[in-house]
């Protein structure tokens, strides 16, 4: 019955192309998702209120310069405390990290208060002193609050997961008053070489209410505030000097990701009991010795890249200092129990080195604006891998006429720092899975002169037979225990008699909140199977898995009764394809 009710909301054939429902779909993510983009419009709107407080104590502690200079001994630990006592996941540092590790791990699952913890953390981390961007925080609350309202709405898990981004696009798209930068960068993010775009109508639709809203209260002026310069021409002088720009950044985005990373190796090496005690105080103090010396290096670092636009730093010397300390800062802060995220340091960073090259130019030949435009989308889009992103980002806040120039060289600098991103190996290269991308080239190697021998081949002569299932009357923790003794993602799920009524996957048990774990498997949101008959000629069924980009078919006996008798893999699809060919 179950199994007859899922077909019938499919209007399942297995040659059906699956359009209207997809159609329906997209709708109702476009409403739902306009609906969170309100909300969370709101939130941010509070979340920067929240951030103004807590950066006006410092302004009224500047008359005290030995109080002023400790405020990150205080501001790093308080908010190291803050996520230990409020987070159910206790790490602390970048919040685009988390967003990144809930999409691709956790089904889109973010605890609400990890959200909001983490948020208020950030606040206290960057007002007082600490050197990280907004960005990151408002990713987090903004996916936070999707993946909240979406799993209680009992939404299935990969909608969960897409309305979980959208709302971090949402988040984006408030806090930096930028909805086009917020949208692609919410459909770059999720991969390097890689984009997300089915996320581009919940994006859209989450990302104008949010910046509607919160510019409403926050008001309409842009994050930098800048004063554009004459810009010169396009001419083959200074395409060149877009390209030196994207090369230079590309250098010091590789410098950046290697401090990042190996400073954050160094204090997973240290053990909790000090890491507790120890590590959020030295990095304080570590930050306000940073902050005697180069205060520019320190905070959220809009005022820097006003400066830096109109050509303010007059020291090559000294701006340089500024580059590393930035970089060695924000290493700090975000690895020493500090919260906040990467994307405004990087665009800091590059603002000033385009000011180090305006500096290290003849004077006349290009102008600092130029320079430090460019400078901010190629280190954006060498370090973030959001190449689109890093461009919107430049034309929506400092006017249209840096696009050409920021566009070569953030492509220069994206190609020249290769799979090297801030965010690490949670930032998978590409969104489809290497075997699976195997099947499509080979398919297509065969497709057009497919062998008599393989023509012929039947889905039973190579499905895996009596495969291993789970049961729909097990619950979810019955499931996980279940699946610890074997190596698979995926799992189909039958029921008592043995009909395939769908199938899950390792993430979305995982990504299961712990009070609904006692579930049964038939209460939970069971993805869709793309089924076979094994009397189905083997090659179309290949076809099909490439069309849909999926890697596992299931065999049931027919489409009456739909028992399950096997599964083909895309790597058994592989094997066989090369053994009917004789490879």
């Amino acid at each position: 019955m179950r199994f007859s009710l899922l077909r019938s909301r499919l209007g399942y054939k297995l040659s059906d192309k699956l359009a209207n429902p997809d159609e329906k779909e997209y709708l109702e993510l476009a409403i739902f998702s306009s609906i969170l983009g309100a909300g969370i419009g709101l939130a941010i709107s509070a979340f920067i209120l929240l951030f103004h407080i807590v950066s006006s104590i410092p302004r009224l502690l500047m008359q005290w310069p030995p109080v002023y200079v400790l405020l990150p001994v205080i501001g790093i630990p308080t908010a190291y405390g803050i996520v230990h006592s409020f987070s159910k996941d206790r790490r602390t540092g970048c919040g685009t990290h988390k967003v990144l590790e809930a999409y691709h791990v956790k089904s889109g699952f973010i605890n609400i208060s990890d959200a909001v913890s983490r948020s208020i953390a950030s606040s206290i981390t960057i007002g007082l002193g600490g050197s990280a961007g907004l960005e990151g925080p408002s990713l987090l609350l903004g996916g936070g609050l999707a993946s909240w309202v979406t799993d209680k709405l009992g939404m299935k898990p990969h909608i969960i997961r897409r309305l979980m981004l959208a709302g971090s696009a949402a988040g984006l798209s408030a806090v930096f008053k930028a909805p086009l930068t917020a949208i692609l960068f919410a459909l770059e993010i999720p991969y390097k070489r890689d984009i997300e775009k089915d996320l581009f109508i919940p994006a859209l639709c989450s990302s104008i209410p949010a910046y509607l809203i919160a510019s409403s209260i926050l008001g309409w002026e842009y994050i930098i505030e800048f004063k554009q310069q004459v810009v010169y021409p396009i001419t083959p002088w200074s395409l060149a000097i877009s390209i030196m720009v994207g090369l230079a950044s590309g250098l010091i985005a590789v410098i950046f990701i290697e401090v990042f990373t190996r400073i954050g190796s160094i204090t997973r090496r240290i053990s909790n009991d000090q890491r507790d005690a120890v590590l959020p105080l030295l990095g304080g103090l570590i930050l306000s010795i940073i902050w005697l010396v180069t205060p520019e290096a320190m905070g959220i670092g809009y005022d820097v890249v006003g400066r830096a636009l109109s050509g303010a730093f007059t020291s090559i010397s000294y701006t340089s200092l500024i580059i590393l300390a930035k970089i060695i800062a924000t290493s700090i802060t975000l690895n020493f129990g500090g919260s906040g995220g990467l994307f405004i340091p990087s665009i800091v960073v590059g603002a000033l080195l385009g000011n180090v090259l305006y500096l290290a130019i003849p004077r006349g030949l290009c102008d600092s604006y130029l320079l430090s435009v460019s400078g901010m989308a190629a280190l954006m889009a060498a370090s973030n891998k959001t190449l689109l992103a890093s461009i919107a980002f430049v034309a929506e806040t400092c006017g249209p006429r840096s696009i050409i120039p920021a566009t070569i060289s953030a492509s220069i600098s994206y190609m020249v720092s290769g799979m090297r991103s801030l965010y690490g190996d949670i930032q998978p290269p590409r969104k489809v899975a290497e075997e699976e991308r195997a099947l499509e080239e080979l398919y297509h190697i065969v497709a057009e002169n497919v062998p008599a021998r393989l023509s012929n081949v039947k889905v039973e002569e190579v499905m895996t037979k009596n495969p291993i299932y789970l049961t729909e009357d097990i619950t979810v923790e019955e499931a996980l225990r279940f699946t610890k003794n074997f190596n698979f993602r995926v799992y189909p799920v039958v029921d008592k008699e043995s009909r395939l009524i769908g199938y899950v996957r390792i993430e979305d048990l995982i990504s299961i909140s712990e009070y609904k774990r006692g579930l049964n498997l038939s209460s939970v949101s069971l993805r869709v199977p793309t089924i076979a008959t094994p009397d189905e000629r083997f090659i179309d069924v290949v076809e099909r898995m490439c069309e849909k980009d999926i890697d596992h078919i299931y065999v049931v006996s027919s489409l009456d009764d739909a028992k399950l008798v096997g599964v083909i893999s895309g790597i058994d699809a592989i094997r066989a394809i090369l053994s009917l060919m004789g490879v």
